[in-house]
């Protein structure tokens, strides 16, 4: 039963929270809200837009399959409210009665009201929400992440509170499901040692868990469906809370892939709780069967290598509630046009339409929990919980890829520079070694098929001198993207997995973005695994978002902006490249540039021709090379180098250096145009 629509609501006062769960509670003054949205949204004419705190009140009629206006025995139907989310914390009571606390805007939370609904046929339900503000940004102290953070928002003052997903009211029989998980952990191309699925043929083990609410205890049986596979684990039931693990061997999964290795195929999964021959509750999933290992910082998808290119996503909008389900699923649809295989939400757990969109599109996503920035202490246990909640929600989905613990846990009071402050991150930190290592192990633990990050932007550091991922801001704060070649060739852990880079400005975005994918893909898995631009798209219009000025490559209303077309060129399937060129060359010098091709389809490109023209200004051809080769599947190959030496007489202009790429002609064709594989050009300034 969906208890959305038109709701009551006003700002939290002393004398409001004593009384306003009371069904006889005033209401003369309070505005009507719809629900799911945000108070920051308009209200009825009341401004609450700076309000932490506020107070809903929601009349409703009870289900009829109650039959509960006279206290009528209902027999074994149990009935839950459930509140898909609420931003950030809240405090629940049902006719008068206080149900819970719940917390953290992401969690989908359910409450028993049994006794409440029988009792009654009209009900008011009673919400106290409180969001609070950004606040200290060396002390954070709400488990909001991007949500809140003006660094990626844009603002201090967004409040995001509100009931901002659907309200429900749900049955279940006298054995309830309270928590339910499932996670692909295995996938086999063939049982080899005599285990799971048998047969010698292809097999998957999903890991299962459920928390059960069994009041007269005794014996339950667990039925799950999936991909024609039944499978039933009985269990005997203590009086109370029962918390179930158990795994399922499925034979010959249909493999779910990244788009850039083959199909996405998604498999219902059911999960049923029986006892006495009926079911009492149920859950439905919907999974792909594939696994994901991170080695040496290279993702590798059933078995299968893929260097990840990829980008940072903002939240949609500053509200969340408010972007429509295809404003967020296009960002996942512009990333897999710009030829990117992963997206990091960062620093929160988005829609679930973004989710849904990369399970059927086949995009990987980095899955971040809502920590940035130094954390207070006082969130440690709250943010355990949450990481275990996140597991809960996203575990099952195929698209989701890696987690991540926490996002640059450093002081937002610094100077940015091209590379990171690595001498001031060295010594030790309460955030980084304590709170991150136990976000990590909570995480390990509840889903041990996937990789776990413990923080990103975090470069070696002592005792161990080990780092994670690199923000490279070459080209933005200082020098030039090209700087970054010699850089990573001196330190060479610096470029293993980079999770930002990139520039605000417009004049400057083509080449930012160019020069750095080139570069790190020129480096694929010697020793780079991946990269994440930031961002791929501004944060959308609305309260404290912008519609320009960001650091994406499309604007706040998904319009391109300059660095588009050039991610979109440099992140293409196969490209040529030639080593960045001088700022500024002069008649006489020499160039010495190394040309590579960079192969990411798992197909061979024998017979290829690159050849390269080095032009001078207003078009005279000052050198002509040719390379014939062959640039095999997933690699990247030296295929020669242009050596020139500049005419002593060369007029001041501009050098520009073409690239082009061809396919071998087919047998008997000689006379035909050979097949373009890849273009390329560069300029430099002659003086």
């Amino acid at each position: 039963m969906d208890l959305g629509g038109t709701w009551r609501i006003a700002a939290a006062t002393e004398g409001q929270r004593r009384t306003f769960h009371e069904f006889d509670h005033d209401e003369s003054g309070w505005a009507p809200i719809e629900v799911p949205s945000h108070w920051a949204q308009s209200a009825g004419g009341l401004d609450l837009a700076t309000e932490e705190s506020v107070l809903y009140r929601r009349r409703f009629e009870g289900p009829p399959e109650a039959a509960a206006a006279n206290g009528v025995e209902t027999g074994s139907t149990r009935w839950w409210l459930r509140i898909e989310g609420l931003a950030q914390q809240g405090d629940i009571w049902l006719d008068g009665v206080y149900l819970g606390h719940t917390d953290g805007y992401f969690v989908p939370h359910e409450l028993e009201v049994t006794d409440q609904i029988s009792a009654r046929s009209e009900h008011l339900l009673a919400v106290e929400a409180t969001c609070r503000r950004f606040g200290d940004p060396d002390n954070r102290t709400t488990l909001t992440g991007a949500l809140q953070d003006p660094e990626l928002c844009g603002s201090d003052d967004v409040i995001v509170g509100g009931l901002w997903r659907p309200v429900r009211l749900r049955s279940s029989g006298t054995v309830a499901i309270r928590h339910a998980r499932a996670v692909c952990a295995e996938v086999h191309s063939a049982d080899d040692r005599g285990r799971g699925a048998g047969g010698g043929r292809p097999w998957a083990r999903l890991e299962l868990r459920a928390v059960l609410d069994v009041p007269d205890g005794g014996a339950v049986y667990l039925r799950t469906t999936v991909a024609g596979t039944e499978h039933v684990h009985s269990h005997h039931a203590a009086v109370g809370e029962n918390r179930v693990e158990w795994t399922v061997d499925v034979a010959d999964p249909p493999l779910w892939w990244p788009h850039a290795l083959g199909d996405q195929p998604l498999c219902d999964l059911e999960m049923e709780a029986t006892s006495g021959g009926e079911v009492h509750d149920r859950r439905r999933f919907r999974i792909g069967f594939r696994s994901v290992e991170m080695r040496r910082w290279v993702l590798h998808v059933n078995g299968e290598r893929l260097f990840a290119k990829g980008a940072n996503l903002l939240p949609t909008r500053p509200l969340l509630g408010t972007a429509s389900p295809a404003e967020v699923a296009d960002d996942i649809r512009a990333a897999r046009n710009a030829g990117l295989d992963l997206v990091r939400p960062i620093a929160h757990i988005a829609r679930e339409e973004l989710y849904d969109t990369a399970d059927e599109l086949g995009m990987l996503v980095w899955q971040d929990l809502p920590v940035r920035g130094v954390m207070s202490r006082s969130v440690a246990g709250e943010a355990r919980r949450q990481a275990r909640e996140a597991v809960d929600l996203l575990g099952h989905r195929p698209s989701v890829a890696v987690w991540c613990a926490h996002d640059d846990p450093f002081p937002r009071k610094r100077r940015r520079s091209a590379t990171p402050a690595a001498w001031s991150r060295l010594g030790p930190s309460w955030n980084r070694d304590v709170l991150d290592r136990r976000l990590s192990r909570v995480m390990s633990r509840c889903d041990g098929s996937r990789p776990v990050v413990p923080h990103a932007g975090v470069p070696p550091h002592l005792p161990s001198l080990e780092g994670t991922t690199s923000q490279l801001w070459f080209g933005h704060h200082g020098g030039r993207a090209a700087d970054l070649a010699p850089t990573l060739a001196r330190v060479p852990t610096m470029g293993q997995f980079v999770s930002a880079f990139g520039t605000p400005v417009r004049a400057d975005q083509p080449e930012v973005v160019k020069t750095t994918v080139e570069i790190l893909r020129r480096l694929k898995y010697r020793p780079t695994g991946g990269f994440l631009l930031h961002a791929l798209a501004d944060v959308g219009g609305g309260l404290g978002g912008c519609l320009d000025g960001g650091f994406g490559v499309l604007d706040g209303l998904r319009r391109p902006k300059p660095g588009w077309w050039a991610l979109v060129d440099a992140c293409r399937p196969v490209i040529v490249v030639v080593d960045p060129l001088p700022e500024e060359l002069r008649a006489g010098d020499r160039l010495d540039l190394a040309v590579h091709v960079v192969n990411d389809t798992r197909r061979d490109l024998d017979g290829i021709v690159a050849r390269a023209r080095v032009l001078g200004d207003d078009g005279p051809v000052l050198s002509e090379h040719r390379w014939a080769g062959t640039a095999p599947a997933d690699s990247c190959v030296l295929v020669g180098r242009i050596e020139t030496l500049l005419p002593v007489a060369l007029q001041p202009g501009q050098l520009t250096v073409e690239l082009t790429l061809t396919a071998a002609s087919p047998a008997g064709t000689d006379g035909d145009t050979p097949e373009v594989l890849a273009t390329n050009s560069y300029t430099a300034t002659v003086s």
